[in-house]
This record gives structure tokens, C-alpha cells and sequence, in this order.
């Protein structure tokens, strides 16, 4: 497994995209991403070889992909989730189910910005992980 991004949740997204800039990130999308089902925008920012995932509920008045950790806290912006690139994300996910450590919170789709597979399990010590699984030619 590698390191694929760092997930943000954010109740602004402009203001933390700004923020991260003053950083010397760069934006990787020229706009932001509106993820409809998820009820989220999205913006991904990069220094380097780190890449991080912003998040921001869309429409406040409906649950989003992240109101439940943006829930949990009064903080503008927290860590949603540490996402890794695997070889096989079924037999990643499977593998980890097993150990009875894991939980479900959302099965196998396909991700926002390209056309590969994603899955989010909890850990009831580390949290939210998110598998990536890039497409195969």
C-alpha cells in the first residue's frame, strides 16, 4: 500500500483551499468539483508528492458524505480520512473485513476524479481509511 491523499473535511471550502495555497500548494483541478450523490464539493491540492483532498457539504440543510465527522466537532476544518493505493481492492478490503477490526461505510464505486474504484472502511481506532485502486489497462 502507498499513500494517496489525505481527506479534509471543511465547512468552507473556499477558505480552506485559500489556506492551503498560502502554503505553496497548488490547485490539481482548475475548478472545484461538485459531487452530487455525496452532496460535497471537492478540490484536491498538491505540494509536492502530497496530495490533499478538501471537502465541504454543498447544501448544509442535507446530509453530506461528511456531516458526520463535521458533526462531531465545532472545528471549521478536520481530517476526514487517509486514502491508500492497492493493487486489488477486493482483496484488500476483504482481507481486512476478516480481521473483524473493520467496518463498511461505503462499499466498492467509482471515484470522483477519474475512472477508478474506491472503498471506505472504519476503524474503530484509526477511523475512516479510503482504498484506491487505479484502473488497469
Amino acid at each position: 500500500m502507498k499513500l494517496n491523499h489525505l481527506g479534509y473535511a471543511s465547512r468552507n471550502i473556499d477558505e480552506a483551499i485559500s489556506a492551503f495555497l498560502k502554503l505553496g500548494y497548488v490547485k490539481v483541478h482548475e475548478e472545484v468539483k461538485h459531487h452530487i450523490p455525496k452532496n460535497m464539493f471537492v478540490q484536491r491540492v498538491k505540494l509536492n508528492d502530497t496530495i490533499v483532498e478538501i471537502m465541504a457539504p454543498a447544501d448544509a440543510s442535507k446530509p453530506s458524505f461528511i456531516s458526520g465527522e463535521l458533526g462531531k466537532t465545532s472545528e471549521p476544518f478536520v481530517l476526514h480520512h487517509l486514502c491508500y493505493d492497492v493493487e486489488d481492492i477486493r482483496k484488500a478490503v476483504d482481507g481486512l473485513m476478516a480481521t473483524g477490526e473493520y467496518s463498511i461505510y461505503e462499499p466498492i464505486t467509482s471515484g470522483v476524479f477519474q475512472k477508478n474504484l474506491i472503498c471506505f472502511l472504519r476503524h474503530k481506532h484509526i477511523g475512516l481509511i479510503e482504498f484506491f485502486e487505479w484502473p488497469k489497462n
